[in-house]
């Protein structure tokens, strides 16, 4: 009962919606499995290389903020992505909070209160404060976090790739069935296509 359920409800489906919903299921109402099952691959392969690239850029990224923790010094409480930027891009957070007053004077010149809250609000002192044990150190917590941020990379093209499946899906649908949904409309001097919803 369930099967023949189902048949009725596949017979009903719009072949192009079915398509845009899930690539694939507009040939399978179409009756084409061979195509059918090529969609549905390329889309299952589409969403676990997303849900891989971002498993892996998680963590590679955990993986660098412990590397920091132990060869740095850094601040195992502090999870925002500011913090272990700075840790990749300066050697000391003296080094970086020296930074942060050339940009506080550079900013407010003839203010020194607003610099002292700039500096205040951007500098990393106490808990915060980090220094590498050695530049190598430092290189290789810089290559495992380019390698996080190159997985996120890749994961961030693949809703890309989804929407392409999607509409070759359709153009599939609307070019290549056999039916008589999709043809030439030349009625009445007309020039033009045509599609049957």
């Amino acid at each position: 009962m369930l099967l023949g359920i189902s048949l009725i409800i596949m017979q009903g489906l719009n072949p192009v919606m079915a398509s845009i919903f899930i690539p694939g299921l507009g040939q399978m109402v179409n009756g084409e499995r061979a195509k059918a099952q090529t969609f549905f691959v390329v889309e299952g392969a589409i969403w676990l290389s997303y849900i891989g690239f971002n498993y892996w850029g998680d963590r590679l990224d955990g993986s660098a903020r412990a590397f920091a923790v132990e060869h740095a010094g850094a601040n195992p409480g502090r999870s925002d992505d500011e913090y272990f930027d700075a840790v990749e891009d300066y050697l000391t957070s003296a080094d970086y909070n020296l930074s942060v007053e050339r940009y506080a004077s550079l900013y407010y010149p003839d203010n020194p209160e607003l610099q002292q809250e700039y500096i205040e609000m951007h500098s990393y002192f106490g808990d915060d404060e980090w220094a590498w044990d050695s530049l190598t150190s430092r290189s290789s917590y810089w290559d495992k976090r380019r390698q996080s941020r190159e997985h996120r990379r890749r994961a961030s093209f693949m809703p890309g790739f989804a929407i392409i499946n999607r509409i070759i899906s359709v153009v599939d649908v609307l070019v290549f069935a056999q039916t008589d949904r999709f043809g030439f409309d030349t009625s009445d001097g007309k020039i033009g296509l045509y599609y049957k919803f």
